[in-house]
C-alpha cells in the first residue's frame, strides 16, 4: 500500500502495517496541528480509540482508517505486485 498526501509535500511512502500507518497518521496530524479529539470527531471515531490506533496498539476496520485518512488529507493507493 502507498500513500500520497493530496498536495503532495510529503513523499510517498509504502505502508506494510496498520502500525506504520498508524505512525504516520501521526505525524501528519501533529504536523497540521489537529487535536487528536478534533481528528477523532470529525473521522467519527472515539478518542481512545485514535489513540491507541496511532500508537499501534489497536487495530481498526478498513472504514475506520480511510475516515481518519480523508480527514488527513492522506490518500491510500493498493497496486499490484509485480
Amino acid at each position: 500500500m502507498f500513500w500520497r498526501n493530496n498536495q503532495n509535500l510529503w513523499p510517498e511512502l509504502q505502508i506494510h502495517s496498520a502500525t506504520e500507518l498508524g505512525n504516520l497518521m501521526r505525524t501528519r496530524r501533529e504536523a497540521l496541528a489537529i487535536k487528536q479529539g478534533d481528528l477523532a470527531s470529525s473521522a467519527g471515531v472515539d478518542q481512545s480509540n485514535l489513540s491507541k490506533i496511532e500508537r499501534g496498539t489497536a487495530k481498526a476496520t478498513l472504514d475506520t482508517y480511510l475516515r481518519l485518512c480523508s480527514a488527513l488529507g492522506i490518500d491510500l493507493l493498493a497496486e499490484p505486485r509485480a
